[in-house]
């Protein structure tokens, strides 16, 4: 640690941590000077310099800061501070403590914000070795919530410990109430570890969308990769009422009905992009599908729709527009709301699987009838980068599976009623392949599954929780590349719940 810091700098700080073993204000003083006098400080000729935060990174041109100028400063600051503070704070409070033992009363908490570790973006232990080194107390990192290989600490192993974390939000906070939580990864893997902590922890999603921060970090204005704009995720725990009656009627249908309302209820109503209606996708079919299914499994009951059902449902029961749905009190809202936006702003889809390749056909075959011919040039202009091991059928496949053709060799989105029964056929075909990589996976000198269709995997993993088949879900998920795994938010969380069975 010396080598970071100019010789006559290390002379001075020594001096200030010997004369200050029992006073803290010292402490604070001296931690609060360290990187600026430290050679992780830039130069820069406007003299703006200053140093990159998270990592220990010493740049060419290093700029050596006066100690006791560095320690006037703040000494002025910290005065301003301390006399500026109002003694009679009335009932707040201020305490540190781990995220997974909050010294708190159950239901007792009215909103929670939180911003975790983001997955590998920033090692926290590691960097606050420079404080650590001076203070003599270091860090016991053995829970600390990130992901690492040197720590031993692979992303399943990161979502444990962010789930013990939101395991804890949720004890607190009071039902019905939200929970912010701010998070920003390029990786899929890690953020699907935060979802699906979220889920299993008993909170429900209603929103994922974009903070600009308006400044960006140095990793995120320099590097063409990283996240410019952090997500923000809304999620609440069910309120008291709904968790009443779920209990009453959980091996009914009802229940299904009863979670969907209570979520759209949850959900924004209309949203607006300039003068125009943007779509809510947390309100189309599959999302509120998935966001069911995810609240089955959290609650460990089997899923008592499929996909076609369950849209059929929704038909009758909820009124949908713009490939939305809303119950009877929203729909009035958003109508007077889109007479004053007229426009419609549909999301794009890019596709880069299977399922999103299917929403892409429905999109377009929603607004006229085409020949595979027309079709075919738009979808090799969709097509994205697909996952490493991942199957997408051929598009030729994709349309006979999950759409119709007229008399003229016309493909067209199908009617409610003939949708379920292609649904039928095509979840009868994703088991059969199912069924291969299930034979595949227990022969001994199977190491890897190259390629899979995920699709097949959903169905299959979905079939084998319904039958508590838990077994099958872990060692086909053993053997299946696992960034496929670690990437697929459904396929994640029947393999957490299958390998806390087995």
């Amino acid at each position: 640690m010396s080598e970071l810091f100019p010789k006559r700098t290390l002379i001075v700080l020594s001096k200030i941590i010997d004369a200050s073993t029992t006073d803290n204000r010292f402490h604070l003083l001296l931690t609060s000077i360290l990187q600026n006098v430290s050679w992780l400080y830039r130069w820069r000729a406007n003299g703006k310099g200053g140093t990159t935060s998270g990592t220990y990174y010493i740049c060419a041109t290093p700029q050596e800061n006066n100690v006791f100028n560095q320690l006037e400063r703040k000494i002025k600051d910290f005065s301003k501070v301390f006399n500026s503070l109002d003694v009679n704070l009335g009932n707040s409070a201020i305490f540190t403590s781990s995220g997974t033992l909050l010294n708190l009363k159950s239901n007792s908490i009215d909103y929670i914000f939180t911003d975790p570790p983001f997955g590998s973006n920033i090692m926290y232990s590691e960097l606050n070795f420079m404080w650590e080194s001076w203070l003599k107390a270091l860090t016991n990192n053995n829970k600390e919530a990130i992901s690492c290989r040197t720590q031993k600490k692979s992303t399943l192993v990161y979502q444990n410990l962010i789930h013990s974390c939101f395991k804890e939000y949720h004890r607190v906070l009071k039902p019905g109430r939200w929970m912010t939580v701010e998070f920003s990864n390029t990786s899929a893997a890690v953020w699907n570890s935060i979802q699906n902590s979220l889920k299993l922890s008993g909170f429900v999603i209603s929103n994922i969308s974009s903070l600009d921060k308006k400044q960006g970090s140095f990793k995120a204005v320099n590097t063409p990769t990283a996240v410019k704009q952090d997500l923000i995720i809304s999620c609440y725990k069910p309120s008291s009422e709904f968790d009443k009656k779920f209990k009453k009627h959980q091996h009914t249908d009802v229940a299904v009905w009863d979670f969907v309302e209570e979520h759209l209820h949850h959900l924004p109503v209309h949203l607006t992009s300039g003068d125009s209606t943007t779509a809510i996708i947390e309100r189309s079919p599959k999302i509120l599908f998935d966001r069911l299914i995810a609240f089955y499994v959290q609650k460990e009951l089997p899923v008592p729709l499929d996909a076609a059902k369950f849209q059929q449902g929704l038909r009758d029961r909820f009124i949908g527009r713009d490939g939305m749905f809303f119950t009877n009190e929203q729909v009035q809202e958003y109508d007077t709301k889109k007479k004053e936006n007229p426009g419609f702003i549909q999301l794009s889809i890019l596709v880069s699987s299977e399922q999103d390749g299917v929403l892409w056909l429905k999109n377009l075959l929603n607004e006229e009838y085409l020949t595979y011919q027309d079709i075919q040039p738009q979808w090799m202009q969709a097509l994205a980068g697909v996952r490493k091991g991942d199957v997408i059928p051929e598009l030729v496949t994709i349309l006979e599976e999950n759409f119709l053709k007229d008399n003229s060799g016309k493909w067209y989105s199908p009617d409610p009623e003939n949708e379920a029964d292609l649904d039928k056929l095509r979840t009868k075909r994703l088991l059969k392949q199912f069924d291969t990589y299930k034979d595949e996976a227990i022969k001994p000198k199977t190491k890897k599954l190259k390629e899979v269709r995920v699709e097949a995997l959903r169905a299959g993993f979905k079939q084998c929780y319904q039958e508590k088949d838990f077994k099958t879900i872990v060692d086909v998920g053993n053997k299946i590349p696992n960034n496929l795994l670690m990437e697929d938010e459904v396929l994640l969380q029947f393999y957490d719940i299958a390998s806390s069975k087995v």
